[in-house]
């Protein structure tokens, strides 16, 4: 670790900060001119009056400008890590672009679907052209020993399934004011740190920039995001956070179970409450009040509350993805997590909410 690094690093954060945070402003003026705004029309939705839901574009520009400052900075990067880049930047354009849509004039389930599978073949068909194109996840330690080496044919579908998953979790995630966002800083600063802290034998300074750049936008955003928020990120944003862990995570070589670790929680919670409508008969689509986070608010708890709570569990996760050893204790800590997650999830399905009062339930409501 050099001085230069640091500043490099500390640079290409602030950037992306101040320039998402100063586009915000602006965008809640367009979006209160246009009439561009979220309406509290459904039962899952928790604010209480209309708020700018384009706030995705911030995040979006923000990291962004954090990524081309590093191109004026002295980084020097191989070929092949432009490319894979600039497949990053084109597959969360796309992503953004039509999830922007989705925002101000709605896309049904399927089409969405359509859009999030086309994001991440933007970044995994490129791989046909040879080994050096494309990004796709073919190859992962096995906790037991040894590397976990996947056929191509498996590989594709596997990374497609990993890409459009993430974005789903964070999408889901995006329930209150600040949780995606929080959740996602950390994540972004623990694969910073997984990077960039790397020996000197193996160094990935480069590809730790670019967690920098997207953890930097977020913070950013949080400042006006933070209940009581004053715009809200959308699936646009939602998606495109997703979307970036997602290959932030295979970019720099398979980070897989770090960003599962860091992620554990929404992640749970995702497949409990697809396994929870499928049993009840619903499609897993459908949108409700029954995420973790919806539950919590339910049975009393404040915004502030759950989210510090999701904040304080990924940042836990974090650490000990940092610190331990090898990919057998992550397993391990994976399955335990995973095992009590669910009970804990089972109990709270079985919970009645509590019944608050209107007034407290306005003050607690987020403005997103």
């Amino acid at each position: 670790m050099t001085f230069e690094r640091v500043a490099i690093a500390f640079v290409t954060a602030t950037v992306a900060a101040a320039v998402s945070a100063s586009t915000i402003p602006r965008l809640i003026e367009i979006a209160r001119r246009f009439d561009l705004l979220a309406y509290p029309t459904e039962a899952r939705w928790v604010h209480t009056r209309p708020i700018p839901r384009i706030g995705g574009l911030a995040l979006f520009i923000g990291f962004l400008s954090g990524l081309a400052i590093t191109f004026v900075l002295p980084v020097e990067r191989f070929p092949v890590e432009v490319e894979r880049i600039l497949l990053l930047v084109l597959g969360a354009t796309l992503v953004i672009a039509a999830h922007l849509v989705d925002d101000l004039v709605g896309l049904t389930p399927i089409v969405k679907l359509g859009w999030q599978v086309a994001g991440a073949a933007v970044v995994i068909l490129p791989r046909l052209r040879g080994p050096d194109h494309g990004l796709v996840i073919e190859q992962f330690n096995n906790p037991f020993g040894g590397v976990v080496v996947l056929p191509l044919v498996l590989a594709i579908p596997f990374t497609m399934f990993w890409i459009v998953g993430m974005m789903n979790t964070v999408n889901f995630l995006d329930g209150l004011d600040g949780l995606a966002g929080s959740v996602t800083l950390i994540t972004a600063l623990v694969m910073f740190l997984h990077t960039f802290l790397r020996p000197a034998d193996n160094p990935q300074f480069t590809i730790s920039l670019l967690a920098a750049a997207l953890g930097g936008s977020v913070l950013g955003f949080l400042v006006f995001n933070w209940h009581p928020a004053r715009i809200m990120m959308g699936d646009s944003g939602a998606m495109f956070l997703g979307y970036a862990l997602a290959v932030l995570s295979i970019i720099g070589g398979a980070k897989i179970a770090t960003a599962l670790l860091v992620l554990w929680v929404p992640i749970l919670d995702v497949a409990w409450l697809i396994v929870y409508r499928l049993w009840n008969g619903r499609s897993p689509l459908e949108a409700d009040r029954g995420h973790l986070h919806h539950r919590l608010l339910d049975l009393g708890w404040s915004q502030r509350r759950i989210a510090l709570a999701f904040v304080s569990v990924s940042s836990a996760f974090g650490v000990l993805a940092l610190v331990m050893p090898g990919p057998l204790y992550k397993f391990v800590t994976l399955v335990i997590a995973g095992i009590v997650g669910l009970a804990i999830l089972s109990w709270l399905a079985r919970l009645q909410p509590i019944s608050r009062p209107v007034d407290a339930r306005r003050e607690d409501a987020p403005s997103t």
